[in-house]
């Protein structure tokens, strides 16, 4: 990955203002929908001024990714409570903001799970490994050590039937892509409003309550 250069007083470095621009990009045109010069001209530089922070496209997307890694990995970080029920219900309102305040990161998913084999997988690329590979290694082992300790807590408790974590991370995150995107993907092109917001968060908890609820 090209190191970093020039950054100007006052102001975000240029390499942090391309990858916003370029989540801005991805949210409102897809991954495949913009070229270097879309996010060149909001910069009001010219084409080359990137490739002095990026080798390629790829190397800017995978870049993205790597945000999108970062912030998925502080996810499921349980607030203090002896109620697992409540503590799982404000991890997945906080699931729910990380995603509908970074529609690139939906975007990206979608694209990394409709590339097997070929193509760029950024998102993979980001992580080091596969998704299934970081539930144990990685940067996201933790975020999945925490969920699995959630909801031993909550079979202990009697919140909870036993089920399992990876199944749970299943639903509640694909329910989630597929309620951004589908039958239309109107949330990821504006800044959704709080009512949508809490009407969201009480969708997937909906979901999760049901799986979880002990027969």
């Amino acid at each position: 990955m090209a190191a970093t250069r020039g950054v100007g007083r006052g102001r975000a470095p240029t390499r942090q203002r391309i990858l916003d621009v370029a989540e801005r990009l991805i949210a409102a045109k897809g991954v495949y929908g913009f070229a270097l010069r879309d996010v060149a001209a909001p910069l009001g530089v010219q084409v080359p001024a990137i490739y002095k922070h990026f080798d390629s496209r790829d190397d800017m997307l995978v870049e993205v990714s790597r945000r999108f890694i970062t912030l998925l990995a502080d996810q499921f970080e349980a607030p203090p409570t002896p109620h697992p029920a409540a503590a799982m219900r404000r991890s997945l309102d906080a699931f729910v903001c990380f995603k509908m305040f970074h529609p690139a990161y939906v975007r990206l998913a979608l694209t990394d799970f409709a590339t097997p084999g070929g193509g760029m997988d950024y998102v993979t690329l980001a992580a080091g490994g596969s998704f299934e590979e970081n539930f144990s290694r990685g940067p996201l082992a933790a975020m999945h050590s925490r969920l699995r300790g959630l909801l031993r807590a909550g079979a202990r408790s009697g919140d909870f039937r036993r089920t399992d974590a990876t199944d749970f991370y299943r639903i509640v995150k694909a329910a989630l892509l597929i309620r951004l995107v589908f039958p239309n993907d109107r949330l990821l092109l504006r800044r959704p409003t709080p009512a949508e917001v809490r009407a969201t968060q009480r969708w997937l908890w909906d979901i999760a309550r049901r799986h979880l609820a002990r027969a």
